[in-house]
């Protein structure tokens, strides 16, 4: 079925446009976006389910200690240049 949308300009009158597919599309891009408005997400329960397991595997904490100490020593590099020089 096609769509008919009026054009309403001096010269064609009143008279019926075909809205193809070339139209759609760009209506669709250029549409205007209102920046204001707050972004809300529909989500089924098991999307959010899945959401939650993801975020709480990327933000956990590390518990093992040994790591921890790993990760957090103390570095002198000024002594490893003259270490390295001898």
């Amino acid at each position: 079925m096609k769509e008919y949308k009026l054009v309403e300009t001096a010269e064609a009158g009143n008279l019926p446009m075909v809205v193809n597919t070339w139209t759609k599309v760009k209506n669709f891009l250029c549409k205007e976006i209102d920046f204001s408005k707050p972004i809300v997400l529909e989500m089924t329960a098991k999307e959010e389910k899945v959401l939650t397991e993801v975020h709480d595997f990327l933000f956990q904490e590390i518990k093992f200690p040994e790591l921890h100490d790993f990760f957090f020593q103390e570095i002198n590099i000024f002594n490893w240049f003259k270490k390295k020089d001898k």
